[in-house]
Formats: C-alpha cells, structure tokens, sequence
C-alpha cells in the first residue's frame, strides 16, 4: 500500500559556461570565470577579488586562455505525494517521514511497517536502519 503521487520525479538539468585560464608553466593551476557561451565575462558580476584576476589575466603573458568550458549540471527532483491524512511528502530520500502523521515511506511511496518493526530480522534498532 502507498500513498497518491501528485507529482512525478523529473530530472533537471542546468548549463553553465566558464572561461577557463591556466599558467603558461603550470597547467593545473589557473582560474576560471564565468561566462556566456560566446565566452563573454560579465565583469559587473564579478567580486572585487575575480575583477582583479580576470584583469590580470587579460595582461599576464604567462597566464594563457585555455577556451570556453560548458559544464552541465543534472539533479533529480523528487516526486511527492500525498499521505493518507493529507498532508504532501516530497519523497526525496531513502525513508521518507510524514510531519503530521508521522507515517514513513519510501522514496517510491511506498508505506514502511512501524518503526518497532524495523531490524526485527536482523536484531537491529530502527534506529540502525534510519
């Protein structure tokens, strides 16, 4: 027995672009800045300290431009649904508690047994299992 999802599961995701510098002897080291995807840096948004650098990096013969990095970010938003007494659950973790009403599911919405049940096979607390 579960609970109604409301909401499905969905997963996200985010692209950002960085412009990536290196020092000329010393390629693990360097800096990176925010960007568009034509590498364009927005100079108001950066902090006092990245200004500096980006600045310095613009003159720094020994500080080369690698080129334009996109990194995509993917993240899952997690379903939710609805307990028996009404109140919505997002269903994020492995055990999933119900403020109100203080019954447990699983992140597919599955209602768990009692928590005086749990590690009743193995001799273990529920709290070992939470």
């Amino acid at each position: 027995m579960g609970i109604e999802i409301i909401k499905q599961s969905k997963e996200l995701n985010s692209v950002d672009y960085y412009l990536d510098f290196y020092y000329k002897n010393d390629k693990g080291s360097g800096f990176c800045f925010p960007c568009n995807k034509n590498g364009e840096v927005n100079e108001e948004m950066l902090e006092p300290a990245g200004l500096k650098n980006w600045k310095r990096c613009q003159t720094d013969s020994n500080i080369i431009r690698e080129g334009i990095r996109r990194q995509v970010y993917s993240w899952v938003d997690p379903p939710i649904g609805r307990c028996d007494c009404g109140k919505e659950i997002e269903l994020g973790g492995f055990t999933n508690t119900c403020e109100k009403c203080g019954k447990d599911y699983n992140w597919n919405g599955q209602l768990l047994a009692p928590r005086e049940q749990w590690g009743e096979e193995t001799g273990e607390h529920w709290s070992d299992c939470y």
